[in-house]
């Protein structure tokens, strides 16, 4: 989890409280270094300290970091919304803060499931963004509203969400962002089976690549997309077309593996299309080249478009060779609905062969891996459910805890009226009863003790502010590359280390001597690629992949 940027108020604050600020700064540090024990306790001795009320909404909010990255979901959320709650986050200082731990109660929400309450934090972090006036905040704000709109099925809400972003990098003539938008529309309209809208969108987001001198990363991805866009609507030979211009784009940079990828596609396109040889011819290929790469379903799709070609041929034996092969990866694998298609087109190969008590006992296993799948899918669907209901109960817990507090409050403010009342009935009977001189020297006295008492009041605001001091965050490229589908550049790898290291747009953008913005459009399109959503998600990719 990081700042995205301070305020100059905040900044000026840091800097001229220097003794103050290395509680701020460890926690930081121990969360950068994953010492997320040493780090809860540190947040726990702060957030149980009655004169660090002020700072807690930010040890809150790391509290929540914290246990977001231990991967307790539910604590984490009860910790932002502890944050959210408390009155200091409210001040002008601390609208970042605020609006970063919103954002991440709508991811805790929606990585829960809980759809409806992601979409509501997700639609007040975008007020807030715009309070902010932060045009690429809110770009983002929308994206992530789409997503969990689409979720719950609303595809016309969630277009118009994801329209809003793309407005708003036309005003800021970003190409190569309004190319990521329309790539974003394209998945959408295809997730929903709209292929010919899913075209009309990938083919603009080709068009400003091009112009913007995308990397072939990015093309060659765009280009696998335009052709299954055109599978979908049964387009054959444009389908065909885009998949060899993904395979150019791949070749020039000589990545083997995502070409072996595209082959299996064109025998998929092949087979579909009627021309049985030519899908054979592919996916033989395919397999070949992946071969010499670590088993992954990838294996399996090529083995089942040459079982697809096989069988459109009657080569039966060549059929329930492969098909014995993918039932057995399958099954090392885990995928269990790959491995029960296999058993059935064994099933129905062995009833063309008239070999019906083979099929018969193939069918059985099929079917008892259907029972398995849908108890799974029954298991997973009562977990979901039970998640629902927990995250509810953390809210409705943090609801009853702050009409608990309001109850305290109150009963505070009670007792010190009935004080004040005293008091006064005391100073009364002191007037009665003293002389002016004796008077003026306890009024006198009395204005020391509260301002004294004033002065101590600001003390102990002052006292625990804190100077953020992160170290940088060691990652690998290597080690990043290998586990995406889309590389890193190189440009994009410096931009992540800075973030990590916790610089602000503005350092990073002084120090690689780009433009903010420029900056924060490396930063989505490296989110992107990641397959995350913030900085805080970018750094837990990172130490994961970096340490397996």
């Amino acid at each position: 989890m990081w700042l995205k940027r301070l305020s100059p108020s905040f900044l000026f604050l840091v800097l001229t409280s220097f003794a103050f600020a290395q509680p701020v700064s460890r926690v930081q540090q121990l969360i950068d270094e994953g010492k997320y024990d040493v780090a809860r306790n540190l947040c726990d001795s702060v957030i149980n300290d009655p004169s660090q009320k002020a700072n807690w909404a930010y040890y809150m909010s790391k509290q929540g970091d914290v246990y977001y990255f231990l991967g307790d979901l539910k604590e984490s959320l009860k910790y932002y919304l502890r944050a959210l709650e408390q009155p200091s986050i409210q001040h002008p200082e601390n609208r970042l803060l605020r609006e970063e731990t919103t954002s991440y109660s709508g991811f805790v929400y929606r990585e829960l499931g809980v759809d409806k309450k992601a979409e509501e934090f997700f639609r007040s972090a975008l007020d807030q963004a715009f309070i902010i006036g932060d045009s690429i905040e809110i770009a983002i704000c929308y994206y992530n509203i789409s997503t969990v709109l689409l979720t719950q099925g609303q595809l016309d809400e969630s277009m118009e969400m994801l329209e809003k972003a793309y407005e708003i990098d036309v005003i800021r003539k970003d190409t190569s962002a309004i190319g990521f938008d329309l790539t974003m529309m394209g998945n959408a309209m295809l997730k929903t089976n709209q292929g010919d809208k899913a075209v009309k969108y990938y083919r603009e987001s080709i068009d400003l690549l091009l112009k913007s001198s995308g990397n072939y990363n990015s093309l060659a991805k765009r280009y696998g997309l335009l052709a299954e866009a055109f599978f979908t609507i049964s387009q054959w030979d444009s389908a065909t077309y885009y998949t060899q211009k993904s395979i150019e784009s791949y070749a020039e940079k000589s990545d083997s593996l995502h070409i072996g990828v595209q082959w299996v596609k064109l025998a998929k396109i092949a087979n579909s299309s009627g021309n049985p040889n030519l899908g054979m011819e592919w996916a033989q290929k395919a397999r070949s080249l992946l071969s010499k790469y670590p088993v992954s379903s990838n294996h399996i799709f090529a083995n089942t478009s040459l079982i697809e070609a096989n069988l459109s041929k009657a080569n039966y034996q060549n059929a329930l060779s492969l098909l014995k092969e993918n039932i057995d990866l399958s099954g090392k694998l885990g995928l269990l609905y790959e491995q029960r298609d296999s058993q059935q087109k064994m099933a129905g190969v062995y009833h063309l062969l008239g070999q019906h008590q083979t099929s018969y006992l193939q069918s059985k296993l099929a079917n008892d891996l259907s029972d398995s799948i849908s108890t799974l899918e029954t298991a997973k669907a009562t977990e979901q459910m039970r998640v629902r209901y927990d995250a509810e109960k953390i809210e409705s817990e943090n609801k009853v805890l702050q009409l608990e507090n309001q109850v305290t409050r109150a009963e505070l403010s009670e007792r010190e009226a009935e004080i004040r009342n005293l008091i006064l009935i005391g100073t009364i009977l002191l007037i009665i009863g003293v002389s002016a001189i004796i008077i003026i020297v306890m009024r006198s006295r009395y204005r020391m003790r509260l301002l004294q008492a004033e002065i101590n009041e600001l003390r102990a605001r002052i006292k625990g502010i804190l100077e953020f001091k992160p170290e940088e965050v060691g990652i690998v490229k290597e080690q990043i590359n290998e586990s995406l589908q889309e590389s890193l550049s190189d440009r994009e790898f410096e931009i992540l280390n800075l973030a990590l290291s916790n610089k602000n747009n503005n350092q990073i953008a002084d120090e690689i001597h780009l433009s903010v913005n420029t900056v924060k459009f490396h930063l989505k399109n490296i989110y992107s690629k990641l397959g995350v959503s913030n900085r805080k998600e970018a750094l837990k990719y990172a130490v994961q992949t970096t340490t397996n």
